[in-house]
């Protein structure tokens, strides 16, 4: 929460939001239309980056100090030396090898190779997840949004299909007020159409921001998100329909090990020629180049499905979320493939 880490002597805080398309939304929960809301996203992100520029220009342009915080995917243990001992394009070289195709020889040669390397250079990650600023807090404190049960931040006209940047300025800004009423509900679709369990249906959490308390679920271990919203998982808690990826890896009932569990898991499938293998390549880089330095082909989007599912209106949210259980299942063809299959359809 403290902007002083990305701009020491820091006072203020500009939040940027912008939308994005319900339609779009609405297709991909159908699974009727994917590529057009993951280019969209994208696009925002890149558009809200550009936004922040300019913003942080005219700031400049008037003598004070200010940074543009990135988007998504920015954290706080990227800056430690245990992650940056390894350049990222060596790291991910490396990574794409071991996912590569190869005869048996190779394989059991990158077998033997794959825990040592991993835990050099990619299990340093920590999975507290700390950004190096929190866009939902500087929305909620700067009155633009505040919390839904999920944790996402919600604004009134848009529910949480929206997306957030900050510039971090040494500028003595006036603050607008809080927004005085939260547009959650308490209807409980998030939580509904999580395969992760990450999203607790009754217990609930706080966070203080300017003096003020607020409240949103207690949320499990972030690598449940991980494990569905990086697209390892699909289907894991709710049969019948799954997100838009064809793992299948079962997320542990309980957070007690699930470290363990995660470490075991990259372990036996970093190494492999597999879907799972090409998926944890791809969040190496993801996780690196975020969404404004990355190529768009690094990246599929899967989930989000607590964030798309809650509009404006608790009737457009049912509507969402029945789209959702009656989208079907996205099982993997090949060449790692994706292929949607709904009930009635072979």
């Amino acid at each position: 929460m403290d902007p002083n880490y990305l701009l020491p002597g820091a006072c203020s805080i500009v939040s940027l939001m912008l939308p994005l398309d319900g339609g779009l939304v609405r297709r991909y929960l159908c699974k009727d239309d994917h590529d057009s809301l993951e280019r969209h996203e994208v696009d925002t992100y890149r558009e809200l980056y550009r936004i922040g520029q300019r913003v942080a220009s005219f700031l400049h342009s008037n003598g004070y100090r200010a940074v543009v915080a990135e988007p998504n995917l920015d954290y706080r243990y990227k800056d430690t030396p245990e992650y940056t001992k390894t350049p990222p394009r060596a790291k991910q070289g490396i990574m794409d090898w071991f996912a590569s195709e190869s005869g048996w020889l190779v394989t059991r040669i990158k077998k033997k190779l794959f825990k040592p390397l991993y835990y050099r250079d990619v299990a340093t990650t920590d999975w507290n997840l700390i950004p190096s600023f929190s866009h939902r807090y500087g929305a909620v404190a700067a009155g633009i949004g505040t919390f839904g049960w999920s944790g996402n931040v919600l604004h009134p006209d848009h529910g949480a299909r929206v997306l957030y940047n900050t510039v971090i300025t040494d500028a003595p800004l006036k603050s607008d007020p809080y927004m005085k009423e939260t547009p959650c509900d308490g209807c409980r679709y998030c939580a509904r159409v999580c395969q992760s369990g990450m999203i607790h249906m009754k217990e609930e959490d706080s966070v203080r921001i300017g003096g003020r308390t607020f409240t949103h679920n207690k949320k499990a271990h972030n690598l449940r998100c991980v494990i569905v919203c990086g697209g390892l998982s699909g289907q894991s808690l709710y049969k019948g329909w799954s997100t838009w990826s064809p793992g299948r890896v079962k997320v542990p009932d309980t957070d007690e090990n699930i470290e363990t569990f995660w470490n075991e898991f990259v372990l036996a499938n970093g190494w492999k020629h597999n879907y799972y293998a090409k998926v944890l390549t791809h969040l190496v880089y993801h996780a690196e180049h975020g969404f404004i330095r990355r190529d768009r082909d690094r990246m599929r989007t899967t989930c989000g499905f607590c964030q798309f599912v809650c509009s404006k209106t608790r009737k457009e949210r049912k509507e969402n979320y029945e789209a959702i259980i009656e989208s079907g299942e996205v099982v993997e063809g090949p060449d790692f493939s994706f292929r949607v299959v709904k009930s009635g359809n072979p």
